[in-house]
């Protein structure tokens, strides 16, 4: 459906692996016509939202995030790094996140594009819309204890989906005719350590005391273990700040697709995500082309 004289923003959430569904919102917008005149991302939503902006297709999109995140053993223990300030280190990460944009910059962008970050000094948002692609997306996506900070003009940038998990308010003081909003739901991990818990404290002790790997078993649970409690901490935090956030932007749609059964690290289930996410966006799309139609109708008057 043409959408010509509307200004149209999407605003792609985190949520980790969840977020791949993001793949799957874009293509049906594509289908049914409808490209973004601007794009912002947090976490997952950045690293997505810059190859999308980029002029990736969505073809092209997919079979890349598909390559690294259902073969990459980026979360491998065997990647962790004890004595840094991340369990991954900064050279792990930059060349996972190079396929996705190389030595591009926010000027070699089809479509306006900014990525959210968090100043760790001044505890404030940083909007990046500027500079290198790859430092911005390494930035926000940084969750603290897992990905390190990265220095950015001078600035120790992590995630800035802490503070603002979809940022909506940026296509709203932008000026767009139509603001979308995309998050996911985060409450797997909830499921997640109540499993691992019970593994931990009840279930496997008594089983890995009688296999000859069973401290390496037990520290793998643990630093499994570990990692979810820090993405908890995390999802609890965003979901307050997400509420201020939509407040403040007030979308026109919600997209949400349903990603509960996905955890936050399941990299591998990509085709599951991007499927929940053109369901959702399918749900979503009769309000849409309604919202256009008025929109349009408006323009005209």
């Amino acid at each position: 459906m043409p959408v010509e004289g509307l200004k149209v923003g999407i605003a792609l959430g985190s949520g980790g692996a969840k977020g791949l569904a993001h793949i799957g919102i874009l293509k049906v917008l594509e289908e049914n016509g409808i490209q973004p005149d601007l794009v912002t991302g947090a976490s997952m939503g950045a690293v997505l939202g810059a190859g999308y902006s980029l002029g990736m297709s969505i073809e092209d999109l997919q079979k890349k995030a598909y390559r690294f995140f259902s073969t990459n053993s980026i979360f491998s223990p065997n990647n962790f790094h004890y004595f840094h300030e991340s369990l991954i280190r900064q050279d792990d990460i930059r060349k996972a996140f190079y396929e996705f944009v190389g030595d591009k910059t926010f000027d070699d962008c089809k479509i306006p594009f900014m990525a959210l970050g968090l100043d760790l000094e001044e505890g404030k948002e940083v909007r990046m819309t500027e500079g290198r692609l790859l430092e911005a997306i390494e930035a926000a996506s940084a969750i603290p204890g897992i990905f390190p900070p990265v220095f950015v003009d001078g600035k120790y940038l992590v995630d800035g989906g802490l503070l603002n998990p979809t940022p909506v308010d940026y296509l709203r003081e932008n000026d767009m005719d139509i603001v979308i909003g995309v998050h996911t739901e985060n409450m797997t991990a909830r499921q997640y350590i109540s499993a691992m818990v019970w593994d931990k404290f009840y279930t496997k002790p008594e089983q890995l005391k009688k296999t000859k790997h069973g401290m390496l078993e037990q520290a793998k649970l643990n630093i499994t273990l570990m990692i979810h409690i820090l993405m908890r901490t995390i999802e609890v935090a965003r979901k307050l700040n997400e509420k201020i956030s939509f407040l403040t932007g007030h979308p026109d749609i919600v997209i949400e697709p349903y990603t509960m059964d996905i955890g936050m690290l399941q990299f591998e289930r990509i085709k599951e995500a991007v499927k929940f996410g053109e369901e959702a966006a399918n749900k979503q799309m009769p309000k849409l082309k309604k919202l256009i139609k008025e929109k349009k109708k408006d323009l005209n008057r």
